[in-house]
């Protein structure tokens, strides 16, 4: 008996070639920088040259190219509808900055306590909502663009004013409950404020002037 709740073939969305093997590009790319690290260790240090702040120049052009398509299709005039659903937001919220950093930091704990640099790399990504493949997922799975360009706001807005904050807790107080010495790490409220402008800001800005022409 066919699923009525299906919908019709033709109706779903094709991925492109490339699309369709983001997983396999990820991970050749990954392999590919830790190879060139690897075997030209002065690379990472001709890489990092190219940084204003705590912000790599090329890896900014990089991510805005990325996030830029899919917030060109936001309908920002619909956004504020959305919010409609407190239940939703709350829970989403919730899932993002109480879930996912304990998580993190868990993992972080069982797989890297005798690698206090990893760890600490693994707890900052879990206090750090992800901004671009989030957009970028979303648009794969033809998922609602105004929710998702509404919660990337609210969760920028948030990471700004509680990743210090979160920082201080996870890498100070938290490892301390687990009997190990504090990590530590120095990022002040406005390189934080900085990166997010950088990374969502200037794509949204732009659709928007574009828009209002």
């Amino acid at each position: 008996m066919s699923n009525t709740n299906c919908a019709p073939a033709a109706n779903r969305k094709k991925l492109s070639f490339l699309d369709s093997y983001l997983t396999l590009w990820i991970f050749s790319a990954m392999f590919i920088g830790v190879s060139i690290g690897y075997f030209v260790p002065s690379t990472a240090t001709f890489i990092n040259s190219m940084s204003s702040g705590t912000t790599n120049i090329p890896l900014a052009i990089g991510l805005i190219l990325m996030m830029y398509p899919p917030l060109a299709k936001v309908r920002y005039e619909k956004i504020p509808q959305i919010f409609k659903n407190i239940k939703l937001v709350l829970m989403s919220l919730f899932i993002t900055w109480v879930i996912a950093p304990f998580f993190m930091f868990i993992l972080s704990y069982i797989f890297l306590k005798d690698y206090p640099e990893y760890m600490t790399g693994l707890i900052l990504i879990g206090i750090a909502p992800c901004i671009a493949m989030v957009i970028v997922w979303n648009e794969l799975a033809d998922g609602n663009r105004e929710y998702i360009a509404g919660l990337v706001g609210i969760n920028s807005i948030l990471q700004v004013l509680l990743f210090s904050a979160y920082s201080y807790f996870y890498l100070t107080k938290m490892p301390a409950v687990f009997g190990m010495k504090s990590l530590d790490i120095a990022i002040t409220m406005s390189q934080i404020a900085e990166s997010v402008f950088i990374y969502l800001g200037i794509p949204s800005w732009q659709e928007l002037l574009v828009d209002t022409r």
